[in-house]
């Protein structure tokens, strides 16, 4: 399987446009709406909007369109909730793709220094380590 281009924003951070301009030539970002992510879709459940609500307070990057993804992410979120809360078992699969789910979203260091290229927006401008290390 061939390996999935590098985007534009993430070879920007790391300088690789500059390494080989000619591969990043024609690549493009993708166009983002601007919109705030809003609330959350109707037809969730009300454990599924909670959720969904949780998740944009912690990950305040995303954007209206990463909606599909919240409300996937939110809807195995409030699964996972209540199988933990009943005592029932929880498959390793399952376990699996809430976990890729939220990596998608960038939920974890390692899957948010992936998603925060481009014009994300920014994780927290009134972090004082930011205004000390001059990134405000």
């Amino acid at each position: 399987m061939a390996r999935q281009k590098t985007p534009l924003s993430k070879a920007r951070l790391t300088g690789a446009d500059r390494v080989n301009p000619g591969r990043f030539r024609d690549r493009k970002d993708p166009e983002l709406s601007g919109k705030d992510i809003g609330e959350p879709l109707d037809w969730l459940s009300k454990d599924a909007k909670s959720a969904w609500r949780e998740i944009v307070k912690t990950l305040p990057w995303l954007v209206y369109e990463d909606r599909l993804a919240v409300a996937h992410t939110a809807g195995m979120l409030a699964q996972y909730t209540k199988l933990i809360n009943n005592g029932k078992p929880l498959q390793a699969s399952f376990m699996s793709e809430l976990r890729a789910s939220l990596g998608n979203l960038g939920a974890s260091p390692t899957d948010r220094s992936k998603v925060m290229g481009g014009n994300r927006g920014s994780v927290n401008n009134d972090n004082p380590f930011m205004q000390f290390a001059g990134r405000h």
